[in-house]
C-alpha cells in the first residue's frame, strides 16, 4: 500500500467541477461561521461529518483523535456508525497495519483504500470491517501544524469505490477545519489554564491584588480588584469594580480625610503610595487594612494607572495592641515580675518586685535571685524546685523571701522556663512573684475559726475530733483515755425566756466554770449549742474519770449570775472510756453519747458511764427505724383486741384496741418495741390516726353484724390531740362508718395531761359533746389530780396494772386501788382496773366495787377473728338465757 498513490487503489485525477468547488467552500464557510458564532467542537465535528455524508452518496464519514497521552485513537464523531459498534475502533493504536485512520496518523499522510479485502494496512482489521458493513476507507490525516498530527478524518463506503479528486480536496479542507477547531481549543484551553493560573497566583498572595485608576477629574475607580476584597470588606470584586464609591464606603469615616489626602499626593507627585487605615466590614467588624501601590509606567496610553496590593494586617495591628499591654502590664501589675537568661541572672524586673525584694532594678539587673534567698529553706528544697522546672518547665510554691532590710516574708512564687519554639533551647525563666503575708494571716485566723467555737473561743468538734483521735491513736497501754459529753440541764428554758443574749452570757460563765474545773491538760470543746466535750488523757483507773464527773456536777449546781439574778442549770454527764468502751474516736464518742442519754433518763443532773446494754438497744432502735417507716408506707400493722369485762369478770362489755406490727420476716412485733421509735421520728400521729379509722371500721363491721352491746376504747397518741383538729376528725369517722359516739371511746393517758391540760380541754369538752367516752389512762401512777377529773369531761379512770399486780399482798396498793374506786364513783365515774392476772385480784376488786376488769385472767390482747367469735358466744348465751 502507498499512502499517496496506491499502487492497487488509485485516486481518480479527473478535475474537480465549480459546482464541487462551491461545496467545499460551502462547507468551510458553514464551519467559519459555527467558530465566529463559539459553538463547540462536539458540535462542529457533527456539522462536518453530516455535511459530508449528504454530498457523498453511500458514504459514512467518522472523526477519530489521539488520547492525551497521543496513543490511542477513539472516535469523536461518527453519526451514522452505531454506538454500539464504536467499541470496535476505540483504543486503536496508530501503525502501519491499523487499517486506513491508525496508518494515516501513524504516516501522517492520506490513505486512500478502495478494497479493505485488497488492502495489506486492513489485514488485521478486515472482520471490523465486515461488522461495520464498509468496503472502502479514505482516511486523512488532522494537523494542529506541521509537526503534530491530532487526529483523522475518513470517509467510508458500504462498496468498493475509488475517491476521485473532489473527495480528496474534500478531506483535505475537512481536515484542515477540524485542525483549526483543535487549535483553537487548545488555545482556549491554555488561555484558561493561564487565566486560572493567574487567578490561583493572585488569590494564593498575602493581600488583594487590584489595578486602580484615578481619572483627572479626581473619580477613583477599580479597573480590576481579587476577589479576596469581599474578605476584607464584605464588598464583592464584581461590586467594587462597577462601583468603587461601595468600597469606599467601608472605610472609617475618620481615616477617609488622610487616606485621600495620600492618595492625591503620591498621584501629583507620581511617588509608591503605602497608607494604613481601618475598614468596616459589612457583617460589622472593623479591620486594618495596609494599602500599597506604583504607577503603572507600561502603559504609556494612561498614566493614570496603579498597580498596588491591599493587606489585612488586623492580626499584626492585634499583636502589636498585645505587646503594649503586656508593657503595661509588666510595669502596673501588683504581682512582681522578674525575668532572668538562661543562666539565671537577672535581665529585667517589673516595679512590683523592686518593692517586694527592697532592691531598686539597677540594683537587681544581673544578678542571682538567689540574692534574696532567707535560711527558712534548706539545700534540698532547691533542689526540688529546679528538678521540677527541668522536667515540667514549671513550678510554683510558697517561698519565704528575705528583703534588703532583712525582713523575711512569705511569697508565692511561680516559675516558668521559657524555650525557643524552632530551636527548644531553654532561653529565659519568667518569676511571678505576690506577696502572701496577709494571706497567710488571713489563713491562720480562718484555721483557728474552723476549729474554734466562736463564742467561748474552745475547740469546736472538728478539733476535739481530732484530738481524740491522736489520744487513742498515741495511748500507752497501761493508761486509760476517757470522753465526757456534757448537756446542760435546762438551758432552752433560760434561752428562751430570756433571750439569746443572756443565753450567750450563760454559756460563757459554764465555759469559764469547767476550765476552773478542769486540768490544764484536759480538752475542753463546746460541740454545740449546749453541749460541751471534754478529753481527760493519762488516767489510771475508771475512778479518776469518775471524781472528775463528780466535780463538775457538784461545780454546775452552784448559780450563775444573769442580769442581777441568780439561774441555775445544771449538767447531765455521759462517760465513755478507752480501751474499755471503744478504741477509735466514733466509737467512743457514741458511747458517751449513749451515756449521756441514760444520765438525763436517770433524772438529770448526774453522770453515768457507758453500758454495753445500753448500746445494744440503741442498735435495736437504729435497725428497726427504716423498717418502721417502710411498715408505715405498706401498712403492715394489725390490731389486737383486749376485752374488758363487767365487775363479775363474766360479761364482755368493751375492748381496748392494741396495735401489733406484723413484719414480713421478724413476725409480730409488740407496740414496747416500736412506739418510741414511732414517737421520736414523728410517725406516731400517722400511726395513731390508722388506728383510729381502721377500729371505727371494724366497729361498723361488728354493729351491721348485730354485735353492738360492748364499747371500743382506743389509745390517743399526743400529737393526735395538740396538731389536729381531733373532734372534726372523731365526727367524720362517726358519720363515715355510722357508729354512734356511743360506741366510742377514747383514752388519755395522765402524763399527757401534766404538760397540756389547758390545750387539752377545750378539745375534750367537744369530744364529749358528740357523744364520745373519755378514759383517763394509768390513774394513780404518781401525778394524779383531782383538778383533771373535775375540770375536764372524763367518764372513766383505769388503776395503773403496776397497783393492781401486788395485790391482795401489798397493803399500799389495796389502799390507792380502794381510794381510786371511792372516788371514782364520788365523781359519778366509771372504773376499770387493768393488769388482773389472778382470780384473788378479780375477788378484791369484784369486791370493793370496780365496774370493770381487764387482764390476763380473762384474755390476752387476740386477733379481730377471735374477738368476734368471743362477742358471738356471749350473744348465744344471751340467748338461751332470755329463751
Amino acid at each position: 500500500m502507498h499512502t499517496d498513490a496506491p499502487e492497487k487503489d488509485t485516486v481518480n485525477q479527473g478535475q474537480t467541477s465549480a459546482e464541487e468547488l462551491n461545496t467545499i467552500l460551502h462547507l468551510q464557510n458553514q464551519v467559519l461561521e459555527e467558530i465566529v458564532l463559539d459553538a463547540q467542537p462536539d458540535s462542529i465535528f457533527t456539522s462536518v461529518c453530516q455535511f459530508i455524508e449528504n454530498c457523498v452518496a453511500d458514504s459514512i464519514a467518522s472523526i477519530m483523535l489521539l488520547n492525551s497521552s497521543n496513543r490511542h485513537l477513539s472516535v469523536v464523531c461518527a453519526p451514522s456508525i452505531p454506538k454500539a459498534s464504536l467499541a470496535l475502533l476505540n483504543g486503536l493504536v496508530p501503525s502501519p497495519e491499523a487499517g486506513s485512520c491508525g496508518t494515516a496518523v501513524y504516516t501522517g499522510n492520506p490513505v486512500y483504500v478502495s478494497d479493505i479485502e485488497q488492502a495489506d494496512c486492513w489485514e488485521s482489521f478486515r472482520d471490523v470491517g465486515k461488522e461495520l458493513g464498509i468496503k472502502a476507507c479514505w482516511s486523512y490525516p488532522i494537523r494542529i501544524d506541521s509537526e503534530h498530527v491530532a487526529g483523522s478524518i475518513a470517509i467510508s463506503s458500504p462498496k468498493t469505490r475509488t475517491p476521485t479528486a473532489f473527495h480528496h480536496q474534500l478531506l483535505e479542507a475537512a481536515a484542515n477545519i477540524i485542525g483549526i477547531v483543535l487549535k483553537r481549543q487548545k488555545a482556549q484551553q491554555f488561555l484558561e489554564h493561564s487565566e486560572n493560573l493567574l487567578q490561583n497566583i493572585t488569590n494564593a498572595m498575602p493581600g488583594v491584588v487590584y489595578q486602580y485608576r484615578l481619572t483627572p477629574d479626581l473619580k477613583q475607580e477599580f479597573i480590576y480588584i481579587g476577589q479576596g476584597i469581599e474578605q476584607i470588606s464584605g464588598v464583592s470584586a464584581e461590586e467594587a469594580t462597577e462601583d468603587f464609591r461601595q468600597f469606599w464606603k467601608q472605610v472609617h469615616p475618620e481615616d477617609q480625610p488622610s487616606l485621600w489626602a495620600s492618595i492625591i499626593h503620591t498621584s501629583q507627585h507620581k511617588l509608591p503610595w503605602s497608607h494604613e487605615f481601618r475598614v468596616f466590614h459589612r457583617n460589622g467588624d472593623l479591620r486594618w487594612i495596609r494599602g500599597s501601590s506604583l504607577p503603572d509606567t507600561s502603559n504609556k496610553l494612561d498614566p493614570s494607572l496603579w498597580n498596588g496590593v491591599l493587606l489585612d494586617i488586623t492580626p499584626e495591628k492585634a499583636s502589636i495592641e498585645q505587646l503594649r499591654l503586656a508593657g503595661i502590664a509588666f510595669s502596673s501589675t501588683n504581682e512582681g515580675i522578674m525575668i532572668a537568661d538562661c543562666n539565671n541572672k537577672i535581665i529585667d524586673v517589673n516595679r512590683a518586685y523592686s518593692d517586694l525584694s527592697g532592691y531598686s532594678r539597677e540594683e537587681l539587673i544581673g544578678k542571682s535571685p538567689s540574692l534574696l534567698k532567707s535560711p527558712r529553706h534548706d539545700k534540698d528544697f532547691f533542689q526540688n524546685m529546679w528538678a521540677a522546672l527541668a522536667e515540667e518547665g514549671h513550678w510554683q510554691g510558697e517561698i519565704w523571701n528575705r528583703r534588703k532590710n532583712g525582713e523575711v516574708a512569705p511569697h508565692w512564687v511561680s516559675i516558668n522556663a521559657v524555650h525557643d519554639p524552632e530551636t527548644h533551647k531553654l532561653t529565659h525563666f519568667v518569676s511571678v512573684n505576690a506577696d502572701i503575708s496577709n494571706i497567710k494571716a488571713s489563713e491562720e485566723k480562718l484555721s483557728h475559726l474552723a476549729h474554734h467555737d466562736p463564742l467561748t473561743n474552745l475547740p469546736n468538734r472538728l478539733l476535739f475530733g481530732a484530738r481524740l483521735e491522736h489520744a487513742l491513736t498515741h495511748r500507752e497501754s497501761n493508761e486509760k483515755i476517757a470522753m465526757l459529753q456534757l448537756d446542760l440541764d435546762r438551758f432552752k428554758h433560760i434561752n428562751d425566756s430570756l433571750g439569746h443574749k443572756y443565753g450567750d452570757q450563760l454559756l460563757l460563765q459554764v465555759t469559764e466554770r469547767l476550765n476552773k474545773t478542769l486540768s490544764t491538760r484536759d480538752t475542753l470543746a463546746r460541740i454545740g449549742g449546749d453541749e460541751f466535750a471534754i478529753l481527760l488523757e493519762e488516767l489510771e483507773h475508771a475512778a479518776d474519770a469518775a471524781t472528775i464527773a463528780d466535780a463538775i456536777v457538784e461545780a454546775m449546781e452552784q448559780p450563775f449570775q444573769l442580769d442581777g439574778k441568780d439561774y441555775f442549770t445544771t449538767a447531765s454527764i455521759g462517760v465513755a472510756l478507752s480501751p474499755d468502751h471503744g478504741d477509735d474516736s466514733d466509737t467512743v464518742t457514741k458511747n458517751a453519747d449513749i451515756a449521756l442519754n441514760q444520765a438525763k433518763d436517770s433524772g438529770r443532773n448526774n453522770y453515768a458511764f457507758f453500758q454495753p446494754e445500753l448500746s445494744e438497744t440503741v442498735e435495736e432502735w437504729i435497725r428497726l427505724e427504716p423498717e418502721l417507716r417502710k411498715a408505715v408506707a405498706d401498712k403492715q400493722f394489725v390490731l389486737f383486741y383486749q376485752p374488758q369485762m363487767d365487775a363479775t369478770g363474766e360479761k364482755v362489755i368493751g375492748a381496748e384496741v392494741l396495735i401489733r406490727w406484723e413484719h414480713p420476716e421478724m413476725g409480730l412485733i409488740p407496740p414496747g418495741q416500736f412506739l418510741s421509735i414511732a414517737e421520736e421520728i414523728g410517725l406516731l400521729t400517722k400511726m395513731g390516726n390508722w388506728v383510729l379509722e381502721e377500729a371505727c371500721a371494724q366497729l361498723s363491721r361488728w354493729r351491721k353484724a348485730g354485735l353492738n352491746n360492748f364499747r371500743l376504747a382506743v389509745n390517743l397518741a399526743s400529737d393526735q390531740i395538740t396538731k389536729q383538729d381531733l373532734p372534726s376528725e372523731v365526727q367524720t369517722l362517726l358519720y363515715k362508718y355510722e357508729i354512734p359516739a356511743d360506741m366510742l371511746e377514747l383514752e388519755i393517758l395522765e402524763t399527757f395531761l401534766l404538760e397540756h391540760e389547758k390545750e387539752a380541754t377545750a378539745t375534750f369538752q367537744a369530744l364529749r359533746q358528740q357523744g364520745v367516752h373519755l378514759a383517763l389512762d394509768d390513774f394513780g401512777t404518781g401525778y394524779s389530780s383531782l383538778r383533771y377529773l373535775k375540770q375536764l369531761p372524763i367518764t372513766k379512770v383505769k388503776i395503773d396494772q403496776s397497783l393492781v399486780r401486788d395485790i391482795p399482798s401489798d397493803p399500799d396498793d389495796e389502799a390507792i386501788a380502794k381510794a381510786v374506786i371511792l372516788l371514782g364513783h364520788t365523781l359519778d365515774l366509771k372504773v376499770c382496773a387493768e393488769g388482773v392476772e389472778t382470780p384473788a385480784q378479780r375477788a378484791f376488786l369484784e369486791q370493793e366495787g370496780c365496774d370493770q376488769l381487764q387482764g390476763f385472767l380473762f384474755s390476752k390482747p387476740i386477733r379481730q377473728e377471735q374477738f368476734t367469735e368471743l362477742l358471738l358466744a356471749q350473744e348465744r348465751i344471751q340467748e338461751v338465757e332470755y329463751s
